[in-house]
């Protein structure tokens, strides 16, 4: 650890472990790296950089915002960048121009893409709602989004590249409700002349459990950072390794009011710690677990030194990690806090320093 108090480590060899790992699992389906939220709290940048290096050739934004900001930060064509979260007054020209690929989930968004090209046609993925209800169109709506979208397509202002949805990953019956109902909506589309050359559905947990969810393309999100679902099969099981390391330095060792020894670290509610954590989950310091205790405040939390004389201002602790240091993994943290993994990772603050290895 470098000299500052804090630091969040970022392990780009184990995201290429992953995405080796991931790809190897859903072939011949593609691999869409998720992005969103700051890359998970990894590093947006970053982490697109080194997906593209590993061969990876479309990159998941969310946002137009989000991904004009990874074509202005060199992932060029033919890497495709795809959002689909869409503000309905947005100005989609630039987007366009970039070659963004955009998510449609409604005839007035399709009729916005349509209206902002200009040399180039839109790139489009119509989207079905097969039960989230995450937006896409309803099977009654379905023929009229696609039947416009075949019109746009013959006069040149979109190109239909994608059918896709989301689905809620909540049960096996479930999933294989929406995965029936997004081919229903696939033959439809066929059967009303479109021919597009991509279908997706999957994110991170049914594209590793189900072959018959991979179509295409799948959209890989939390398993890329080695961040399993919780109460499951663990990153080690599954063959990943979780990215992220959270450390920070002891600041002070003190007693309390009752003489029980105790260090803090710079590290409190106000940079994303779970006010659930304390008495739930340990840390690790000189490879050894002590327990997190009361109270977590705003810019600082407490560790329990159990009488222990060996930690001094400095020393390093590790909140979560690999397991390597003798620290629990996200995964664990999120069993204890009752959350899931990815979220204790998205809160994190921008401010704590972020190192990449």
């Amino acid at each position: 650890m470098t000299d500052v108090t804090r630091e969040i480590v970022v392990d780009l060899d184990a995201l290429r472990h992953n995405i080796d790992v991931l790809s190897a699992r859903v072939a011949p389906a593609e691999v869409m790296v998720v992005v969103k939220n700051d890359a998970y709290g990894h590093g947006l940048l970053d982490v697109a950089t080194t997906s593209v290096r590993a061969g990876v050739t479309w990159i998941g934004a969310l946002d137009v915002p989000t991904a004009l900001t990874l074509r202005r930060g060199g992932i060029a064509p033919p890497t495709r960048i795809f959002a689909w979260l869409i503000d309905p007054e947005e100005d989609l020209a630039t987007a366009i121009a970039a070659g963004i690929d955009l998510g449609i989930s409604t005839v007035p968004q399709l009729e916005t893409a349509a209206a902002s090209t200009n040399a180039a046609a839109a790139r489009i993925h119509l989207k079905i709602d097969t039960g989230l209800h995450r937006n896409g169109a309803t099977a009654e709506e379905w023929p009229r989004l696609v039947e416009r979208a075949r019109e746009l397509e013959q006069r040149g202002v979109v190109e239909i590249v994608a059918i896709w949805t989301h689905i809620a990953e909540a049960s096996d019956d479930e999933d294989t409700q929406s995965i029936r109902r997004f081919e229903a909506a696939v033959d439809v589309a066929r059967g009303l002349g479109v021919r597009a050359p991509v279908r997706h559905l999957a994110a991170s947990a049914a594209a590793y459990a189900r072959s018959d969810a991979r179509f295409d393309l799948v959209r890989l999100g939390a398993f890329v950072y080695g961040l399993p679902p919780g109460d499951g099969p663990s990153a080690e099981d599954m063959g990943l390794r979780q990215a992220m390391t959270l450390r920070a330095r002891v600041t002070a060792v003190e007693s309390d009011s009752d003489g029980r020894r105790r260090a803090s670290i710079d590290l409190g509610y106000a940079d994303g710690i779970s006010t659930f954590a304390p008495g739930r989950i340990d840390v690790a310091i000189h490879g050894r677990r002590r327990p997190l205790i009361s109270p977590l405040e705003v810019d600082r939390a407490w560790i329990g030194l159990d009488g222990d004389t060996d930690v001094s201002i400095g020393d390093v602790v590790t909140l979560w990690g690999d397991g390597s240091a003798g620290e629990p993994t996200l995964q664990q943290w999120g069993d204890a806090t009752s959350t899931m993994s990815e979220e204790l990772v998205v809160r994190l603050s921008p401010s704590i320093p972020r190192r990449i290895v």
